[in-house]
This record gives structure tokens, sequence and C-alpha cells, in this order.
């Protein structure tokens, strides 16, 4: 199946020893899948301005095929009027949109549910995170995450979850904070040449 993404079945979840949820001032958001502390397989998602229908072509074109996916994922939006749907892609390659994933954002609830094939993990954002999705204000580029959560599969066995502020090491990182401690360790390093 041309868009059905081999890295996110549920064969290939089974051997990442967890992934993380990075969230970002520009609005996108990244999954990593880790193998190992080096070793990740990255996924961007974005909201395309006409969210409702780019998801309306993938569902056209790839429920049949992904009966199991499409059924949680149509379940998640009738259940909250107030949502946006991200498509997820290959980082580095745009083109690569994984139609066996999703990432949607209840925004009434300050939810992102990220669904994988037919697993579905539900992440409760901090109000300030879900603000920052919305009001897409950061720079696409060179920012640091403002929420950068990693989860072990052992938290979760690759089964269904809901994960909730009290899960998180950090929750919200107010975004001066990031370039303060980004100013700091660029200060270490180059104190380090200094010996």
């Amino acid at each position: 199946m041309k868009y059905y993404d081999q890295n996110l079945s549920p064969e290939a979840l089974e051997g990442y020893q967890g992934y993380s949820l990075q969230v970002f001032t520009s609005g996108r958001i990244k999954l990593a899948f880790h193998h190992s502390h080096t070793d990740r397989v990255e996924y961007y998602a974005d909201c395309p301005k006409r969210h409702r229908e780019a998801y309306a072509r993938q569902l056209k074109r790839s429920a049949t095929a992904m009966p199991e996916h499409y059924a949680v994922t149509e379940q998640v939006l009738g259940s909250s009027p107030a949502t946006l749907t991200y498509r997820v892609h290959l980082k580095r390659d745009n083109n690569a949109t994984a139609d066996n994933a999703h990432v949607i954002l209840e925004t009434e609830a300050d939810t992102c549910h990220v669904i994988l094939s037919s697993l579905h993990h539900a992440w409760v954002l901090p109000g300030a995170v879900c603000q920052a999705l919305l009001a897409r204000s950061g720079p696409r580029k060179g920012a640091a995450a403002c929420f950068n959560e990693y989860l072990q599969a052992y938290d979760h066995d690759w089964q269904d979850a809901t994960f909730a502020p009290a899960d998180y090491r950090e929750g919200y990182r107010a975004p001066s904070k990031a370039r303060a401690n980004r100013a700091a360790q660029a200060t270490l390093h180059d104190d380090d040449h200094l010996f």
C-alpha cells in the first residue's frame, strides 16, 4: 500500500523502546520513535489550512485498505466538534505522508490524540501548549520545543493509553526559558575552547 508506513505498523511499534512527543510554537508536532538513544525514526505532524479537505482525501484513498485506523480516527473526530487534524509525514520528506497515522488536536479539551494504525494515545496537554499550537506564532526552524516528553514502551506497552500532566517530567517549557538554556549551553561550549 502506497501510503501505509511500515515504521508505524503495530509490529514495528513493538520494536521501539518508546517515543517522544514534541510541540513547537510554530504549530508543528514532532514524533520520534526510539530504537535507542541515538537511533530514531522521526516524523512531523502539520495541520494544513484546509485540514478537513486534506483528511477527506486521505479517507477516500486509504479507508478501505486501513479500516481499523480510520475507525479509531473517525471515533475521535466524532467525539468532539472542535478538532484540528494533522497529517503525519517522515522528517525531511513532506511527500512521505503516512495515511496510517494521524494527530488530532481536541482544542476544547487541550488533548492531543496520536493515532498510529489502530493504537490510540491521548496526551492531555498543558493549556499553554495547546495555545502555542493554535497561535502558530513561533519560528519554523531553530526554536526549542515548548513541550517535549518521552515515554518508555513499558509505560504503555503499545496499548491504548491516556497521559496527563502527572506523567510528564516538565510539561510546558516557556520559549524564553528554552532560549536562555540554549544561550547558557553555547556559553559553556565557548568557555571549553578557552582551556
